[in-house]
């Protein structure tokens, strides 16, 4: 199992990209919750100011020490000390907790904790992900299953190069595309170019069907893009995968008994093709928690891979790592997952060490 082992690998690198980040996080939060103060020339107040928020960082504590308790012995016991930064970042002090608590610090910019930003930004994220990979499973198992019973076809030809040239061009090309086509007053001034609601808001009284109504043109371009970054790749991958599995010999007994072709097909092949179709589903987590860094910043959406964009552009670093060490957590539990769910689809995998 080494689902732990990676779970510490991933936090001592979330804090030593922490310490090692660029700037100094003093002068970053002064600047961003002080910017009255002179840094050329500080008053006394002003270095006071400066010595609370070291304090308060932990900064005043080295940052991991041990020391030898018996330097006497061959092998000599480690003894480590745990009034130090990493500690106070993973399990807090007396006034705060750490990472393990739930605290993941505070913006630099706005002093708000770090788990409310990520709170507020995941839902729109989680949105468009999942709602995305549901139309792209639900196009791409159904138009794979149809081409991969007609291969060589003129018909699978034209798709297989439709499918090459779709997954080559780019999905912030493919949005701005739409933008150009469909949110333009030149052209077609269909949807909204930008946002995932009115700029005014809603008003007090909306019913959700008004509420949804009006945010649903905002909502399509978006999706479409999302979509269509998965759509041509699953496609293929579920055309190659069933066009193999037909070839095997149990789907020639199958015939040769006189089953029928869609009995064989959903019954005895599709089960056989849901494991790299699993594969491709537990790398959809870390977008979930991450973000289209780039999609999200062309439509304005207010999720992970925006705050993602604007956090390094600002060095608020604090929500950088934070996302950096959820995504990593995510990921690993869609891997974890996945692994359950071979399980579930074929019997013959087990997990279950048999002593002979």
């Amino acid at each position: 199992m080494i689902f732990i082992p990676g779970l510490f690998i991933l936090v001592l690198l979330s804090f030593f990209l922490l310490k090692n980040a660029p700037g100094d996080p003093v002068d970053q939060i002064l600047a961003g919750q002080h910017p009255e103060m002179n840094s050329s020339s500080p008053s006394e107040n002003d270095n006071k100011v400066r010595t609370e928020i070291e304090h308060r960082l932990g900064l005043d504590l080295p940052v991991f020490y041990f020391t030898f308790s018996d330097k006497h012995s061959v092998i000599p016991p480690v003894q480590f000390h745990y009034h130090n930064q990493f500690s106070k970042w993973l399990f807090g002090d007396d006034r705060s907790r750490g990472i393990f608590g739930g605290n993941f610090g505070n913006s630099y910019l706005t002093n708000e904790p770090v788990i409310n930003i990520i709170k507020s930004k995941v839902g729109w994220s989680l949105f468009f992900t999942f709602i995305s990979i549901f139309f792209a499973y639900l196009i791409s198992i159904p138009l794979g299953l149809k081409l991969a019973l007609i291969p060589g076809s003129k018909k699978d030809r034209f798709y297989t190069l439709l499918f090459t040239v779709l997954f080559s061009i780019p999905a912030f090309w493919v949005a701005m595309f739409l933008m150009f086509l469909f949110c333009n007053p030149e052209m077609m001034n269909l949807f909204p170019s930008s946002g995932v609601m009115p700029a005014g808001g809603f008003d007090s009284g909306s019913s959700a069907t008004e509420i949804f109504f009006s945010t649903l043109p905002y909502l399509i371009i978006p999706t479409i893009t999302y979509t269509y970054s998965s759509f041509a790749f699953l496609t293929g991958n579920v055309k190659s995968t069933i066009g193999d599995i037909l070839k095997q010999d149990y789907i020639r007994t199958a015939r040769a008994k006189g089953l029928n072709e869609n009995r064989i097909l959903y019954k005895h092949a599709l089960p056989n093709a849901l494991l790299p179709l699993i594969t491709i589903f537990s790398h959809v987590f870390p977008y979930a928690i991450g973000g289209s860094v780039v999609l999200e910043t062309i439509f304005n959406i207010p999720g992970m891979g925006l705050t993602i964009f604007q956090s390094i552009s600002s060095q608020d670093y604090p929500v950088v790592i934070t996302i950096f060490l959820f995504t990593g957590i995510i990921t690993m539990l869609g891997f974890l997952l996945s692994d359950i769910l071979y399980a579930v689809a074929d019997p013959r995998i087990s997990f279950q060490n048999k002593m002979k």
